[in-house]
């Protein structure tokens, strides 16, 4: 007669090699989340950085995208074009300045955050035309940029640089 069915060790053997493939599976996993969201996070700072560029060229408005690596996010915010204003523009400026209490020429800013494992590594931009305390990239109405690049980074993980191009104001992402 046939036995149907498994034997006690062979069900443990079984156990035993489902437990060891999970085990060796689950860290490239967790490195494989951590590689995209370090790649989700480069590509969200690049359409940040495309889109206020459009924006900029669109609105004829100057725009600082402010990095601040210690907190990890991204901030915007809009600067009122000097190029652009005309005789009532210079006026109304001239009233923006006697109001103690508002920024000149700013207006508000909106933060974009970086996930927890993705860092800002390093940044070089080039000097930007209104005067900033953390490093700035500028779009100008015309399409341009002050330029710079941008690495952002991961623990264990090779990072991604953003180069912004100073004359066209072109977003582009390579791998480090």
């Amino acid at each position: 007669m046939k036995n149907k069915g498994f034997s006690l060790i062979e069900l443990i053997v079984v156990l035993l090699i489902i437990s060891l493939s999970i085990s060796l599976v689950t860290p490239s996993l967790s490195r494989f989340s951590r590689t995209i969201e370090l790649k989700a996070a480069t590509k969200k700072v690049s359409g940040i950085l495309r889109y206020y560029r459009s924006e900029a060229v669109n609105k004829r408005h100057v725009y600082q995208i402010l990095f601040d690596s210690d907190l990890r996010e991204v901030k915007v915010q809009s600067m009122e074009s000097t190029e652009e204003k005309g005789e009532a523009g210079k006026k109304e400026e001239a009233g923006k300045k006697e109001e103690a209490g508002k920024k000149e020429g700013k207006s508000p800013q909106k933060i974009y955050f970086l996930p927890d494992g993705v860092h800002i590594k390093e940044i070089k931009v080039e000097s930007p035309q209104y005067p900033s305390d953390i490093p700035t990239i500028e779009f100008y109405p015309n399409g341009g940029s002050n330029g710079g690049t941008i690495l952002l980074d991961s623990e264990d993980r090779k990072g991604y640089r953003i180069r912004i191009h100073f004359l066209t104001g072109m977003v582009e992402i390579e791998s480090v």
